[in-house]
């Protein structure tokens, strides 16, 4: 599954900027760094302690971080802070709740010190990976994504790597892109763990185990509950796709962003039985209703199912290209209802009914036009239509012929 966060602030008082902007800063106010250390609590914040001397008398103590894979930068001051004899700080960078942060996030952060007589003093960049501390982990690189695990065979990690390795062509064949930079695997061991490094979408998602894995494509960081690599695949492709769809303003709806990672995975998991007992039932969501995962867990199997279904239907009959040209269209700024139409000449309700028509086993009347097949193929038909009637006028002028002359 998915995950945008929208917005990410700190308890204390904090500000975000779109692009890095740090205060002018005056290196001849010294500022002498005794310690700076972290702490993890894990799930909840990073505990950030500083102690300093400086010779001048310090006013203020700032903090700024960033994600490691994002321009924007966070500010925010000490929960905690002594100016006076040896300066003492300490800062909370929340994690849990409203201002979840996914493991595996790497964050840059440093302070700047402002003195009575306005000059500054900006310290160096110290750096922080989240992760859970009570666990040893491991950390290997797999080609297009790194992957951190912990109380593992180091073997089996690399089996399940190279099966996703294998797969990334493929998935870039689709998508028509392929990131130029690295993703990260963060592989949880049990559902305890699973649900202390998750966010909480619903008590109901939570009890039930529903998700087995989450994609952050802010962070470039997938969470999965268990080493499986058809789960790997499945938040790699996401991660994949947000890197294809990097437009703020585009949309793509979580029919086609869920049926695009499961269509990746080996087999079916059963979701080919799910679709065909739900179209039994009569009882199939339509597909211009299934832009949001429903909240239901009831319903949300066979959400899942119906659109690993209709994508499998997409690319199987029309092929990697229009799948491509589609998320472009939708990268593009179209809807998804202008971006069907763009990439297979069909609205959403028609290529609703064509993919029903082709799970039921019914012929499908729907054609797709390719404008310069279409082209090709009225001018030879024209050409065709022309050469009957030459030959049809010729016929009909001997007939005539052959007529006069018995009479």
């Amino acid at each position: 599954m998915v995950i945008g966060l929208l917005a990410i602030a700190m308890a204390a008082i904090a500000g975000i900027a779109n692009q890095p902007q740090y205060p002018d800063v005056n290196q001849l106010a010294a500022v002498r760094i005794l310690t700076a250390e972290h702490r993890i609590e894990f799930p909840d914040r990073i505990v950030l302690t500083l102690e300093a001397e400086s010779a001048a008398d310090v006013v203020e103590i700032q903090l700024f971080y960033r994600f490691a894979s994002q321009d924007a930068t966070i500010y925010g001051y000490p929960k905690t802070a002594e100016t006076s004899g040896v300066l003492t700080a300490e800062f909370d960078i929340v994690t849990g709740g409203a201002t979840f942060i996914p493991a595996g996030v790497e964050i840059e952060y440093h302070y700047v010190f402002r003195n009575v007589d306005g000059s500054r003093f900006e310290t160096e960049r110290y750096h922080v990976e989240y992760l859970d501390p009570q666990y040893d982990w491991q950390r290997l690189d797999a080609g297009p994504v790194v992957v951190l695990w912990h109380d593992r065979p180091r073997s089996s990690v690399e089996a399940a790597a190279e099966l996703v390795t294998d797969r990334v062509s493929r998935i870039a064949s689709v998508l028509g892109s392929r990131p130029d930079h690295k993703m990260k695997a963060v592989i949880v061991n049990n559902r305890s763990e699973a649900q202390r490094s998750f966010p909480l979408i619903s008590q109901a998602a939570s009890d039930s185990s529903l998700y087995g894995g989450f994609a952050y494509g802010q962070f470039d960081v997938f969470v999965l509950s268990g080493l499986d690599a058809d789960g790997m695949i499945h938040e790699l492709t996401h991660l994949f796709v947000d890197e294809a769809i990097d437009s703020p303003l585009a949309k793509i709806p979580a029919w086609l962003g869920e049926g695009i990672a499961m269509y990746f995975e080996n087999g079916t998991g059963g979701r080919d039985t799910e679709v065909a007992n739900a179209a039994a039932r009569r009882s199939l969501i339509p597909l211009h209703s299934m832009g949001t995962v429903p909240g239901k867990p009831s319903e949300v199997r066979q959400f899942y199912a119906q659109a690993w279904s209709v994508v499998d239907f997409m690319i199987e009959s029309f092929g990697d290209e229009r799948m491509s040209l589609l998320l472009r269209s939708i990268d593009g700024g179209q809807t998804i209802g202008e971006a069907t139409q763009t990439a297979y000449g069909l609205s959403i309700d028609q290529l609703d009914a064509a993919w029903r028509s082709q799970i039921s086993g019914r012929p499908s009347f729907t054609t797709i036009v390719d404008p310069g097949t279409f082209g090709t193929s009225v001018i030879i038909a024209g050409a065709l239509v022309v050469a009957a009637s030459a030959v049809a006028v010729k016929w009909l002028r001997r007939d005539r012929s052959v007529a006069s002359i018995d009479d």
